[in-house]
């Protein structure tokens, strides 16, 4: 079989690895409904926060624009994932031959990163897949004379879904252009400044429309993210086998020696990779993966003062290019190191794979009862206009076609501005909540038990708080 056959088999099987290990039934996250939300037809545009980008409603508008169901988003971008994973690494079926690039898309598309975000509304899955795209057309710049339009596309992705990403790859990959580009680098320089410009052009206009320009929306960006010289290694080493945010009170736990073994044998087998590259006489293209996956790794290790493992799949992406080099070489080595790279490959799989299972299931857990809490108060007659204000207050909305405001920690003292001019619109109001403590404005609000312990509180008719 050809690569690019091994590659598309390998994409399918990502695509029913999600299926299997993550379920397309898996309830609507918080991050999700707020992008679902701003293309939804049958619910009002959740609150826009500075760090965000349009890439994912982008992505996911030809669906929410035409239903509410969270299982056709989950299929729809179930294909969406397994195509793009078989684009980004078919670019690199030009660069090296065999089945190295086969082998890094397995390595890649087996962690639990990317099964349990395959089918999620999010952008990282889709940032780190258009670097390695990306990546690919430059090296290719000088030998195909559509490499450069495929760069172009390839940053634009990449900057409408994490423009600072895109900005840092945009940076490496300038820099590179002098080195593998052997003629017309003015062209390709230009494809990386249009990538750039579709996605920072959109969000410097969005900075102007929503957040009084684009200085101070990195103000308000920097403020939501905490960003700033920090050291979060160890905050990402205990977040290696999960949760999926290490913040607003959430334990990462401790580091799990497995999970950190797993860890520390990326860079050992990217070096490994390196030197059997080096050896094929294909160093400079896997060197220019392993260096721009590098420069992403940077800012979430030392500039964001918090851990989400999913901020580092851009990484993963680009160093499992060297990792495959490895892995092949070895499995053509001595029986012995074939036995080994066999059972680390497998062992790799089988962890990842545990892995994405266990997070899927923790989190079905809590997003099935959002869903339930949901079918009571629509039985309790919440229908829009309404909104909903309070602990899971984004999901909720979005499921039950409401405005929303969502808490994480703590109500608010006083009601704030939004939902002052929710009751003057006459919106339904229902403040929602389960482990927070409620704000002395509610007291004597109309109260239901809801599923899970949960509780909702309605203020009478005519009530102003």
């Amino acid at each position: 079989m050809r690569p690019a056959g091994w590659l598309a088999l390998v994409s399918v099987l990502y695509g029913l690895a999600q299926l299997i290990l993550v379920s397309p039934w898996l309830g609507i996250g918080w991050d999700e409904a707020v992008y679902a939300s701003q293309v939804a037809s049958h619910a009002p545009p959740a609150v826009w926060s500075a760090p965000r980008a349009q890439g994912v409603p982008l992505l996911v508008a030809p669906v929410v624009a035409v239903t509410d169901s969270v299982l056709v988003l989950r299929l729809y971008l179930t294909v969406v994932s397994l195509l793009a994973l078989f684009g980004a690494f078919f670019v690199w079926t030009r660069i090296l031959a065999g089945p190295v690039t086969a082998v890094a898309a397995l390595l890649f598309g087996g962690c639990w990163l990317s099964l349990f975000y395959g089918n999620e509304a999010m952008p990282n899955l889709y940032t780190a897949l258009a670097a390695v795209a990306a990546t690919g057309f430059v090296i290719l710049a000088g030998r195909w004379r559509w490499a450069p339009v495929g760069l172009a596309v390839a940053l634009a992705v990449m900057s409408l879904m994490r423009p600072s990403d895109a900005l840092v790859a945009a940076a490496v990959l300038a820099v590179a252009v002098f080195f593998v580009v052997d003629r017309g680098r003015p062209v390709v320089l230009a494809a990386i400044a249009a990538g750039l410009a579709v996605g920072w052009g959109q969000w410097a206009a969005e900075a102007q429309q929503r957040f009084g320009g684009p200085a101070a929306r990195l103000r308000d960006a920097g403020e939501h993210n905490g960003t700033g010289w920090a050291f979060s290694v160890t905050e990402h080493a205990r977040a290696l086998d999960g949760p999926t945010l290490c913040r607003f009170g959430t334990d990462c736990g401790p580091v799990s020696p497995v999970a950190l073994a797993w860890w520390v044998a990326i860079p050992l087998m990217a070096a490994l990779g390196l030197w059997a590259a080096r050896r094929a006489h294909r160093f400079g293209p896997v060197a220019l993966a392993v260096v721009t996956g590098v420069a992403l790794a940077l800012p979430y290790l030392f500039y964001v003062s918090y851990a989400a493992p999913r901020f580092l799949m851009p990484v993963y992406a680009l160093l499992s290019i060297a990792v495959a080099e490895a892995v092949v070489a070895g499995l053509r080595g001595r029986r012995a190191l074939q036995v080994v790279v066999a059972t680390g490959l497998v062992a790799h799989l089988a962890l990842q794979g545990a892995y994405g299972h266990r997070m899927a299931a923790i989190n079905r857990d809590g997003r099935d009862m959002i869903g339930a809490v949901a079918g009571e108060l629509r039985r309790a007659g919440v229908r829009p206009p309404c909104m909903v204000y309070g602990e899971s207050g984004v999901q909720l909305g979005y499921l039950l076609g409401c405005h929303s405001q969502g808490i994480i920690q703590r109500f608010a003292e006083r009601p704030p501005s939004r939902i002052r001019r929710s009751l003057d619109r006459d919106d339904r109001l229902v403040l929602v909540h389960k482990d927070v403590p409620l704000p002395p404005y509610v007291e004597g609000w109309r109260s239901i038990e809801l599923p899970g312990r949960w509780q909702a509180r309605f203020p009478a008719q005519g009530e102003r708080p």
